[in-house]
């Protein structure tokens, strides 16, 4: 990978990409177990799509916070290519409308194949992702960003991958988005609490920075087992079939992160850093497990 590659690599974030791949993929097995088609076409499109946007919000937020000066030197935010000149800024937000152009583009189609559902539902998909720090709507600095992020990548891009697949709309892959939704929360809730003193300096808003390090553990905890809690509730009163319990396999990995985020002394900064990356990939393995054992029930059980 030559120099150029690596720092748009950089830039992208890319282990924060199972946030959309997984919701992703999740409605595609959702519609499948419902006894839709799964057609490999239209589910290119919703990956390509759902990564498309995800990348555009991470380069707009990205230009964004360097250029309110939330990203500057000393600070540990974004991807760290602007505030160490890595590349200029025009570039990322060229980047960034490109990458939402490319997943306008491939949302229309879907669009019109599904209807005024999907269409309001990509709207506010397209609003939640420049909105979260574009004015008016700036939800990240308005303490909002957690919300954003679980309605947006868990419910939103999970019910629109199914209705894609399925062309109706149900409330089993909104319920069933719950899970990842939150581990979703929670890899932006360890993002904020890692930058609480940054973001307090420049008066910048979060949950996070509203509750203060010590009261974000405990809500950093209760999202990430409230995964679990919702995933078994769900399975046990029949809103997905009991195979998404396999999720719970998972649950040593969330048990070390959460205690290893509660046991570190504060401020933490290494620790946050690292759960930043390892509640990301939790999210992957916590969805792949859920998505694996809905198949297999569907497979074996019925």
């Amino acid at each position: 990978m030559n120099g150029t590659i690596r720092l748009w690599w950089r830039a992208v974030r890319p282990f924060a990409y199972p946030a959309s791949v997984v919701p992703a993929l999740l409605g595609m097995v959702l519609a499948w177990s419902g006894g839709a088609a799964i057609r490999i076409d239209l589910a290119l499109a919703i990956l390509l799509g759902a990564l498309a946007a995800h990348t555009g919000a991470n380069l707009m937020n990205d230009y964004i916070d360097f250029r309110r000066g939330v990203d500057r030197p000393g600070t540990l935010g974004g991807s760290g290519v602007l505030v160490e000149g890595l590349l200029p800024p025009r570039a990322i937000l060229v980047a960034s409308i490109i990458f939402f152009a490319i997943a306008f583009a491939i949302a229309l189609p879907l669009c019109i194949r599904v209807g005024l559902p999907l269409i309001l539902l990509v709207i506010a998909g397209f609003v939640a992702g420049a909105g979260y720090v574009l004015p008016p709507f700036s939800l990240k600095y308005r303490a909002l960003g957690d919300m954003t992020v679980f309605f947006a990548f868990g419910m939103g891009i999970t019910l629109g991958s199914y209705m894609v697949l399925s062309l109706e709309f149900s409330w089993v892959p909104v319920l069933s988005a719950v899970p990842i939704g939150l581990l979703v929360a929670a890899i932006l809730h360890a993002n904020n609490m890692r930058d609480i003193a940054d973001d307090r300096a420049i008066s910048v808003k979060t949950l996070a920075g509203l509750l203060g390090l010590g009261r974000s553990r405990i809500v950093y905890a209760a999202i990430v087992f409230g995964s679990y809690v919702s995933v078994i509730v769900f399975s046990l009163v029949g809103v997905i079939n009991q195979g998404a319990l396999a999720a719970v396999v998972t649950l040593p990995i969330a048990w070390s992160l959460v205690v290893r985020v509660w046991r570190a002394p504060l401020p933490a900064h290494d620790v946050l850093d690292y759960a930043v990356e390892q509640t990301a990939k939790l999210d992957l393995f916590f969805g792949l497990a859920m998505m694996a054992g809905i198949v297999g029930w569907r497979l074996f059980v019925g």
